[in-house]
């Protein structure tokens, strides 16, 4: 039987090897982490995702601005109804009614248990008496 030894070359005559070696990590290293790698190309596509939402978004506000225009030009009865809403406007002869807003609770009442509340009532009632 003849025994296979492995293929052991002089330091040498390996250098080539070890040479190509390394050029084949350095080369992926650049492909992953480069200037114009795939990590950079990842966070590209990450922000044209982010692009195309706000475009898709800006489309259909500008849509509606569109559409507002165009009422606003043809529609009297939607240019009426924006002209009473935002202007406050109001034909000759029209009464207008006004409500008074109802009164905002005190904010140092809102955070407080019931109990300190009618505490608090009854120190009044005493100090009035």
């Amino acid at each position: 039987m003849r025994w296979i030894m492995p293929l052991r070359l002089p330091l040498p005559q390996r250098w080539p090897i070890y040479l190509f070696g390394s050029l084949i990590i350095v080369v992926s290293l650049v492909t992953v982490v480069g200037e114009r790698g795939a990590v950079h190309l990842w966070r590209l596509r990450g922000e044209k995702d982010r692009l195309d939402e706000q475009n898709y978004r800006l489309q259909k506000e500008n849509a509606a601005l569109r559409e507002r225009v165009y009422r606003i030009r043809n529609d009297n009865a939607f240019l009426e109804k924006l002209a009473r809403e935002e202007l406050n406007l109001v034909r000759p002869g029209e009464v207008v009614y006004r409500f008074p807003s109802p009164p905002k609770r005190d904010a140092a009442l809102t955070n407080v248990s019931k109990p300190a509340v009618e505490a608090r009532a009854k120190t009044a009632q005493k100090q009035t008496r």
